[in-house]
Parts: C-alpha cells; structure tokens; sequence
C-alpha cells in the first residue's frame, strides 16, 4: 500500500467495507442484473486488474472498484477496462458515466482525466477526500 503512506488506517477501513458490500458476492452485485457487468484482467494466468459498472438509472451507470495491479500499470490495461465500461454503458442507452475516487490516487485522476471524466464535487472523510467525476456519454469524443 504504498500510495496509502500516512493513511493505513483510512484504506484498510475502505478496502474492508468494499469486501462486505459489493465484492462479497460479485454475481449478486454485478452479474444476475444484465445492467451491471463486473470484468477481470487476466494475463498469463493472473488477475491483473478489474472493474464493475452497476446501473444507476435509465441515464447513469457507475463505475465500480476499478483497480489495476501495479506491476502492469502504464500500459494500457487501465484504458482498455474503461473503453470496456463505455462500450457497455453506450449500448444500453446511458448517457453519463459517473465514479468515485480519492485525492491518494493521483494517477488514476489523471487517467479519468485523460479518458474525458470531469469532477463534479468532492467530500471530505477525515483526512481523505472522494472526488465525484462523470463522462458524458452524448457528445463525440475529444
């Protein structure tokens, strides 16, 4: 956890609550609901990265508990999960794509950034914001 330095406690608190909620049970949180889909990365053999999207309304989907191990960051994994989540999203009719992150994460801002989301607001938890971001789905894309 070395983005987390400093904030030890803050993440294992997070990751905990995402172990109780929705990747307790993948299937029931993502896949009986044909408008959510969660996908694994595999390469030779190991989980590398993965993602969720679970619908929000008939104008949103959110993009879940996006991850990507960092022995394979900065190559293209992070982008080709996103375009698999548009793609989706665009072929059910969605016009927003929205998710959550915090301020620890600096290159997966920059990644969202890069992808077209744009930050709709922050909240702050202690000593962690979660930044709200969303990709608009109507226009061409840049």
């Amino acid at each position: 956890m070395g983005f987390a330095q400093g904030f030890e406690l803050e993440v294992r608190g997070y990751i905990q609550e995402s172990l109780n909620d929705d990747l307790a049970n993948i299937n029931a949180s993502y896949m009986e609901n044909p408008s959510n889909h969660f996908w694994v990365a595999d390469i030779d053999g190991e989980v590398k990265g993965m993602v969720g999207v679970q619908w929000r309304s008939i104008q949103e989907a959110e993009l879940r508990r996006m991850s990507v191990s960092d022995t394979v960051r900065r190559q293209g994994l992070g982008y080709k999960l996103l375009e698999t989540v548009e793609g989706f999203c665009r072929d059910r009719g969605h016009r927003r794509i929205l998710l959550t992150t915090v301020t620890l994460l600096v290159p997966a801002i920059a990644m969202y950034r890069q992808f077209g989301f744009h930050r709709t607001g922050e909240e702050r938890y202690g000593r962690i914001s979660a930044l709200h971001f969303a990709k608009d789905l109507t226009s061409p894309d840049l």
